[in-house]
């Protein structure tokens, strides 16, 4: 059986349809960061990368030239320019401890710790009981303060808006001097919003501005005029918008809001303001598809007015300035409606650009008979168009029109791939593959004969002749040995030679690959050469090569594969112990001195403090406020923006890193701390272990824990799992509306709901932390038990479907290599690879050495 193998040749995150509950999150794309570090390698060579050279002059003929180069504690940071109380006066704990009332066995310090935690995970009616029980009970006034207003933001979250008023009001009446008190009235704006209370939710978003002017108007404008226009004062409304919009922001909400203004305008019947809205987009939006949507929206409106004139030509603007995108296909059609004659070969083409391939096949034929020849692009759009609709004759015939019309046309090569293909497409496998080996036969000097050659022994090794394969990819490397389709179709001609009981030839195969490729293609030739020399018992040179598997590309799958294979150490093997607690103050130290040292850094004392710069950054700062008012996903635009400013600065990345954690915002803080690292250019494990955790945290520790006890997993596989699904972020979401840490699909989370016979689920509870954690630990911990413990096959099987997963082991043997290359989805063997890779960080960074 010919195993399968996707390097960067191939297209890398398919999208696959789902039939939960056989998969968590079929299709979801990975939120990976810094996985696959690829480093310069000549240093490698220097040492271990000499047996390679006997290597290879014993086993192949090759060119052997030189490749070329905790979370337990939080600081916060204080900075003059954000308020001090905009943020938690603490930083968010995970510590577990029991939703008791004070008493004088319970602290009133450790009930409160117990509602934040509580408030953290998403146990939002946990939280409000624990913050009863503070706010009942006989208190400190700094306690009760915070109890009431902790009480206001769980109810918040759980959605009883009257209590959330409640406490609220309470807070703000009761303790009218404390800092958070213009936080209240923005919370108890959005509580009173819940309950359609619009005037008194205006009333307190305007009480907010009054409070702290300047900080984040441009929202609070908003909120202002979305309660003005709920109240029927569309005036006001559109007042409050025009000031949300010249109000600080950043640019993506500001070009949406921007948009929401404009819809507003015309819906009071005002097009010159919307027009105008519009044109303030265009002149500072980049995006081409962006820019088509808010040009066709602007042509739509003109022309809804009934300026029928000028709308059309706003149209044609469309269909000329962006006639690949989706909004010229209906400009196009507002033209024909408007009696507006377009060109044929224009019609052809938006037709086949939008999928409307009939309509693109009646344009080219129009054309054709007035037109005796059609240019070489329209004649192999209209060959693609005749073989989607099924013709597969009349889209050969085109195609062969095209080569025997132009065999001059830079075209001509991809006309004969293009026929090949239709006869793959038409189940001809026979004939496709004798159409791509004439093309390479015929035709060595096109760029698309190494295409072709490569898709011939793609073909016969996906039809059971692995040794037709094999002889392809040989002649591919050889006679185009500089080119990606080489290096890929080598892979595959080892991987055929392995599977046909050829250990010698695969050998000599990826020992080629080893010295002509970088970073994790290297790395996956080493670990096989390693592989191979280990089956003939050389262990010499087995071990040499799993050293430089382990350094080529740090942070990888194959670099973790390395490493478990030289400690003799099982796939996913648990560590003795664990450890969440650290000497902070030292490893701190160490960070500093090597941002001092790496970087160069001069700036005295100690480093971790937000700069004066990043200080009085409007983004930070607005961020910053957005996020202690619970507008999470407001607040993260800011922060991601300030993140991408300074993501080529290593120490403004530390600080950013260490704040934002202080803050909960976890996804940004790893983000920057990645930064970090790749700046650094080396591996997570290589870089100080404070900062290292920084990239690799261990947040929601006591949901994690809890649920891996439960579900009897490995708290550092759910750790790795949670990094890769959502950063951390508890309000990610998918494209195939995977929710919250763990990604769950609605329809596999409604099946783990069943089987927990969860009280009252909604689809929103993913969003919750504990929620989440507890889903995907329950899913994860059925793989695990459905495939004996085998991780790997259980995270292919969260991720695409048992069904399948149970398919690729089998054809794998149970040889955990072999099962990486029988994943025919590569989104579903970069999920496992990057999760495998995660886990071997986690566990030297939190585990005791097994």
């Amino acid at each position: 059986m010919f195993a399968h193998i996707s390097f960067r040749h191939f297209a890398l995150f398919p999208l696959t349809s789902a039939k939960p509950p056989v998969g968590a999150k079929w299709g979801g794309l990975p939120k990976a960061w810094g996985v696959g570090m690829r480093l310069p390698l000549s240093t490698q060579h220097s040492a271990l990368g000499t047996f390679f050279l006997l290597l290879c002059t014993s086993l192949v003929a090759c060119n052997l030239a030189e490749q070329p180069p905790q979370q337990p504690n939080i600081i916060i940071v204080t900075a003059t320019a954000i308020p001090a109380t905009a943020g938690p006066t603490q930083p968010p704990t995970d510590t577990p401890t029991p939703t008791l009332p004070p008493t004088p066995t319970v602290l009133p310090e450790v009930a409160l710790q117990t509602a934040d935690s509580n408030l953290l995970n998403g146990y939002y009616e946990k939280a409000v009981d624990a913050y009863k029980s503070i706010v009942n009970g006989v208190v400190p006034d700094n306690i009760d303060a915070s109890g009431w207003f902790g009480l206001g933001r769980a109810a918040l979250r759980e959605g009883l808006f009257t209590d959330s008023v409640d406490a609220l009001t309470k807070f703000i009446t009761q303790y009218a001097q404390d800092a958070r008190v213009a936080q209240a009235y923005f919370l108890r704006g959005d509580a009173y919003s819940g309950l359609s209370k619009w005037a008194e939710a205006l009333a307190d978003f305007q009480q907010y501005q009054t409070l702290r002017p300047g900080l984040i108007d441009s929202y609070v404008d908003e909120r202002i005029g979305d309660a003005q226009l709920a109240l029927g004062r569309a005036d006001n409304a559109l007042a409050s918008y025009a000031n949300a919009a010249g109000a600080g922001r950043s640019l993506v909400p500001l070009l949406a809001l921007r948009e929401k203004v404009a819809q507003v305008d015309l819906q009071d019947g005002q097009l010159a303001p919307a027009l105008a809205q519009y044109n303030a987009i265009l002149a500072v939006a980049k995006n081409a598809p962006y820019r088509a949507e808010i040009e066709y929206a602007a042509a739509k409106a003109v022309l809804d007015s009934g300026d029928t004139e000028n709308g059309l030509a706003r149209m044609q603007n469309v269909l000329d300035d962006y006639p690949n995108q989706p909004e010229a296909y209906h400009a196009m059609q507002a033209l024909i409606a408007g009696d507006q004659d377009i060109d044929d070969l224009v019609r052809g083409k938006v037709s086949f650009d939008y999928g409307d391939y009939e309509g693109a096949i009646d344009a080219f034929n129009t054309y054709t008979t007035q037109y005796f020849d059609m240019p070489a692009d329209m004649q192999l759009l209209l060959g693609q168009a005749y073989r989607e609709i099924g013709n597969s004759a009349a889209a050969i015939t085109a195609f062969q029109t095209l080569i025997q019309q132009y065999p001059t046309d830079a075209l001509f090569g991809q006309a004969l791939l293009e026929q090949a293909r239709t006869k793959f497409l038409a189940k001809d496998i026979d004939g496709a593959i004798q159409a791509y080996i004439k093309i390479a036969d015929n035709y060595a000097y096109l760029p698309e004969a190494a295409e072709a050659l490569w898709r011939a022994g793609y073909l016969y090794g996906t039809n059971d002749n692995p040794t037709q394969s094999r002889a392809m990819f040989e002649r591919l490397a050889d006679k185009y040995p500089d080119t990606d389709q080489a290096k890929s179709g080598l892979f595959l001609a080892a991987s055929a030679a392995y599977n046909l009981n050829d250990p010698t030839g695969a050998e000599q195969l990826y020992a080629k690959l080893a010295v002509t490729t970088t970073g994790e293609d290297q790395a996956a030739a080493y670990l096989w050469v390693g592989k191979l020399a280990t089956k003939r018992n050389d262990p010499q040179t087995a071990n040499d090569a799993y050293q430089l598997a382990e350094k080529a590309a740090p942070d990888s799958y194959f670099s973790a594969r390395a490493q478990d294979i030289l400690r003799n150490r099982d796939s996913f093997a648990r560590p003795l112990n664990l450890q969440f607690k650290f000497d902070d103050t030292a490893q701190l130290a160490d960070a500093e001195k090597w941002l001092r040292d790496k970087f160069a850094v001069t700036q005295e004392g100690a480093l971790w403090p937000l700069s004066s710069t990043l200080q009085a950054d409007a983004r930070l700062i607005r961020g910053n406020e957005l996020w202690a008012v619970g507008s999470y996903a407001e607040a993260e635009v800011e922060f991601s923006d300030v993140i991408t400013a300074n993501k080529n600065d290593a120490l403004a990345s530390y600080q950013l890193a260490i704040f934002l954690r202080g803050l909960g915002a976890y996804q940004p803080s790893i983000i920057a701390a990645s930064n970090i690292i790749t700046l650094a250019g080396v591996g997570t494990l290589d870089a100080p272990a404070y900062v290292a955790r920084m990239r690799y945290p261990a947040y929601y520790q006591a949901a994690v824990l809890d649920s891996a006890q439960q579900n009897n997993l490995d708290p550092l596989l759910l750790f790795s799992l949670i990094r890769h699904e959502s950063l951390f972020d508890p309000n990610a979401t998918g494209g195939a509306g995977e929710k919250g840490l763990t990604q769950i699909i609605p329809v596999t989370a409604e099946y783990i709901a069943q089987k927990l016979q969860w009280p009252n689920y909604q689809p929103s509870d993913l969003f919750r932390p504990y929620v989440a954690i507890e889903f995907g630990a329950y899913f994860l911990s059925e793989q695990v038990g459905q495939f004996d413990n085998n991780v790997q096959a259980a995270l292919a099987g969260y991720n695409a479907g048992p069904s399948r997963a149970a398919q690729w082991l089998d054809l794998s043997g149970g040889d955990p290599d072999q099962f990486m290359t029988a994943i025919t989805i590569d989104s579903t063997r970069n999920y496992v690879q990057s999760i495998y890779g995660f886990y071997n960080i986690y566990r030297a960074l939190y585990g005791a050495a097994n």
